[in-house]
């Protein structure tokens, strides 16, 4: 969501973007294939230790099905990638194949980084992939990547909290949702409806349930239109009516939302499919993990929605074996392997076909927030949505504290993001 820039402006960047073809491509194509003949494609991922556990199996299948073409995996750090690889680009010498957050590909695209695959990718693939992941790979008319995973967060709710207070379903609206948080507020008990985050990144859906949004494609500003306030408003609502957490940690609060929804002290939270493992660890779910609910995130007056994310595989511009690297992506990516690491790992498929094996049809949390991605929303595609959330977040959490009005934080926003797409 929010990553630290690089030094280098983004003019002195495009400025060099010409070296990175030939810049150290004599010691790349050396070392990329050898004498006899074989082909080794360098790929930088950013999965967790676990993650990776599964992607080596994958990675070790495809190598022995290619006696050519040998991976030289390198785990990179996400909160390192980003730079790292624009640096590397920069100077030519950035790896054949890398897993890009989905706001990266727009930004390396635009920088000139990313080899298009239009003429690779079959039409079968393009129509296997969901739209809204697939979205993200496709910057001014061309097709930079395919998209390994997504994300969207939920509605998460406790079935036994929910019932005792007389909710019979997950709600469906925004009105149900306020009467829900309500009716399962209970002081005496220490318990609360539901945890109001000051992250801008779970701000969104309720700027969509009423009509708002942040930026569009085409980088018009709607962050202070008339239905954002309206969006901002009814979370303030939340939190003014006591029907959230009492005390607003924010360096802690992710953490604390975790600890009060395992515990049992708050009804619902907004989150996504990566807390589900440690969700089903907490003492409300380890011994019944039926009593974890996903559901859709309500729908307003005038609309519905959840920020999608997800990493895409994409290729360097600058490799001297698109059609290898090309193999191997796709090769991690078809069906049977985004079914595994869903197994394994939880990972939403990208692919429509794997959420309809026999594998995951069965699979409550996985086809749960599937339901939440069939009503989902992009971000902007564009080369500072990765941005957007620097001077988002802070207005936010001044909007909670009550240090600015629902309005003043959003023109601050505005302010901000005029700057940055340079309005």
């Amino acid at each position: 969501m929010k990553k630290k820039a690089l030094g280098l402006s983004m003019a002195a960047i495009l400025a060099m973007t010409a070296l990175a073809g030939c810049s150290g491509s004599g010691a790349q194509e050396e070392n990329a294939q050898s004498k006899d003949g074989n082909v080794t494609i360098k790929f930088w991922q950013t999965m967790n230790p676990e993650e990776t556990k599964t992607l080596e199996k994958i990675v070790k299948e495809f190598e022995a099905a290619n006696k050519n073409i040998k991976i030289e995996m390198q785990p990179v750090p996400f909160t390192d990638a980003q730079n790292k690889f624009k640096t590397a680009a920069q100077g030519g010498d950035a790896p054949d194949v890398i897993r890009a957050e989905i706001a990266w590909t727009p930004e390396f695209a635009a920088l000139g980084f990313l080899l298009p695959i239009d003429d690779k990718i079959s039409a079968a693939d393009k129509a296997d992939y969901m739209k809204a992941p697939m979205n993200y790979n496709i910057y001014e008319g061309k097709t930079y990547g395919i998209p390994q995973v997504t994300d969207a967060p939920a509605l998460l709710y406790n079935k036994r909290m929910l019932q005792e207070a007389g909710v019979a379903t997950a709600p469906k609206t925004m009105d149900e949702f306020y009467d829900a948080a309500k009716k399962l507020t209970q002081p005496d008990k220490g318990q609360y409806g539901y945890y109001v985050s000051a992250d801008s990144y779970f701000l969104q859906p309720f700027l969509w349930a009423f009509g708002g949004g942040t930026v569009t494609d085409s980088k018009e500003i709607q962050i202070t239109k008339p239905e954002s306030v309206q969006g901002l408003e009814f979370l303030l609502k939340l939190k003014n009516d006591k029907l959230s957490q009492a005390n607003f940690d924010f360096p802690n609060q992710y953490n604390n939302q975790m600890t009060d929804f395992k515990e049992g002290k708050v009804g619902m939270i907004i989150n996504g499919p990566w807390a589900t493992a440690d969700i089903l660890s907490g003492k409300e779910f380890k011994s019944n993990p039926d009593n974890f609910g996903i559901a859709p995130i309500p729908a307003g007056p005038k609309g519905q929605g959840s920020p999608v994310g997800g990493h895409n595989l994409v290729i360097y511009k600058g490799t001297k074996h698109a059609d290898e690297a090309y193999k191997f992506i796709e090769f991690l990516n078809k069906k049977e392997n985004q079914v595994l690491l869903a197994k394994e790992n939880k990972l939403l498929p990208t692919r429509q076909s794997a959420y309809d094996d026999a594998a995951l049809k069965d699979d409550k949390i996985l086809q749960g927030f599937k339901a939440q991605l069939d009503k989902a929303t992009n971000r902007p595609v564009i080369p500072e949505g990765g941005q957007l959330f620097t001077a988002f977040t802070p207005a936010l959490e001044a909007a909670v504290k009550g240090e600015k009005t629902p309005v003043e934080a959003l023109k601050s926003v505005e302010t901000a993001w005029k700057t940055l797409l340079k309005k």
